[in-house]
């Protein structure tokens, strides 16, 4: 894993982003200590001077020299005492000179170490009534280096925090990176011609998943229209190649023959016509596959669909001898395309009747299912085996107890077309006897 890689991916730049956001409330919450208490404990401290002070003032001229000799002998490691004359000369104490920037009767003033007191103080000056000024200071060693402890604590706190955002970028992006190799492994092998690979998921359903389980649909619809082309290609190269020959032997006699016949003719005709009809259907699949997915789409009542297509196949299955019925139902409305649903409809009425012959039945009607209404078209012919249900799905499939029976084997091929555009489902099930057609008409999420 290089640092490169970690650097570009997401997890690192806001595991980053939070991390210094992090630092940035966490130093400026300690800022704010800092600053708080370093105020209230000066504060404090200038409280405590200004009432020496003042008691201070308050006492006779005879007791205050007095007073600042015994202060010292009892706190003159931590207290500063000093007497001067009007003109700034000592009288007592352990200020040798009122220090530069110490204004009388102003605010008090920091102080460095000196050789008479060897720390850092705080001092202030009060003007006696006599003109002489007072100096008094308490030691602030305690408080500044509660100050410094403060300022370490904001730095290193800030630095570490960075640093295990830093650290955590760097965890946290170790699994994606991990996902992502992974991910592009299978891309690879996908892009050579492995279309049975599919993206690896980690079930952890996060966007890396989400995009996956994409990806995989994909691969899906592209690995079935690819096996369709393939399987197209083949059938059509097996099931033209007998009408085609055909078509030319006749060609070839009436080429020899001094004497053509109409029939002779029209046989060749209905011979290139099945192979025009194939190449349409063909090419209808290919149209309705490619059109725009909301196309044409509008609320489409379903009972109407089917009433029209028992209407338009009504005589159709009273000349195969068929009993064609269309079950009432409660209307039910769905988003759809009404022409081509129409179309798959009548495709699966017309096989119906085509396969159930002379005293079968075919029924059509719509059925509330659990997640929505669903299309029924329902027969009780010889139905289609368990194994073949998938397969008959596919362009030019016919099973071979159907080879001599008319058709191109595309019908069933359009109406998985039509059901995909829509996003519905289709469905074939055995019903004992006969085959059952279902188009679940909602689209699953």
């Amino acid at each position: 894993m290089r640092l490169s890689e970690v650097w570009r991916t997401t997890t690192f730049r806001l595991s980053l982003l939070y991390g210094l956001l992090f630092a940035v409330g966490m130093v400026a919450l300690l800022a704010m200590v800092y600053v708080q208490s370093a105020v209230y404990l000066t504060h404090r401290v200038d409280r405590i001077l200004d009432a020496e002070a003042s008691a201070e003032l308050r006492m006779p001229p005879f007791e205050l020299r007095q007073t600042i000799e015994s202060e010292l002998i009892i706190n003159g490691r931590t207290s500063l005492f000093a007497l001067f004359s009007p003109n700034g000369a000592r009288i007592a104490g352990n200020l040798r000179a009122l220090p530069k920037g110490l204004v009388v009767s102003g605010r008090p003033i920091e102080m460095a170490a000196t050789a008479e007191f060897p720390a850092s103080a705080r001092l202030l000056a009060r003007r006696l009534p006599s003109g002489g000024i007072l100096a008094v200071g308490r030691d602030i060693d305690q408080l500044r280096e509660i100050r410094r402890i403060i300022a370490s604590a904001l730095i290193w706190s800030g630095v570490l925090i960075i640093l295990a955002g830093l650290a955590c970028g760097v965890a946290m992006s170790a699994g994606p990176l991990r996902r992502l190799r992974a991910l592009q492994e299978a891309g690879h092998d996908i892009a050579a011609g492995d279309l049975k690979r599919r993206m690896p998921s980690s079930g952890q359903g996060d966007e890396l998943d989400m995009f996956a389980g994409t990806v995989n649909y994909m691969l899906g619809e592209v690995e079935r229209l690819m096996s369709e082309v393939k399987t197209s290609s083949d059938m059509i190269a097996h099931d033209l190649r007998t009408p085609l020959t055909r078509a030319r032997a006749q060609l070839h006699r009436l080429g020899q023959s001094t004497a053509i016949r109409p029939a002779d003719i029209a046989r060749v005709t209905a011979e290139l016509d099945e192979v025009i009809e194939r190449f349409i259907a063909i090419l209808r699949i290919s149209e309705i596959e490619t059109r725009a997915r909301s196309a044409g789409f509008a609320a489409t009542d379903l009972g109407e669909i089917l009433e029209r297509a028992g209407e338009l196949y009504q005589p159709l299955a009273e000349e195969a001898g068929v009993q064609l019925s269309v079950a009432s139902a409660p209307t039910a409305t769905v988003e759809a395309d009404p022409k081509l649903l129409f179309e798959a409809v009548s495709n699966l009425v017309d096989n119906a009747i085509k396969f159930t012959g002379g005293g079968g039945r075919v029924q059509l009607r719509v059925d509330p299912g659990a997640d929505g209404p669903r299309i029924v078209v329902q027969d009780d012919g010889p139905g289609v085996p368990a194994d073949e249900r998938t397969a008959v799905l596919q362009r030019f499939y016919r099973s071979e107890r159907d080879q001599l029976t008319p058709g191109s084997g595309l019908g069933l091929s359009i109406v998985a077309a039509i059901v995909r555009l829509h996003r519905f489902r289709l469905e074939l099930q055995d019903s004992a006897p006969g085959l059952r057609v279902i188009i679940d008409c909602w689209t699953p999420v």
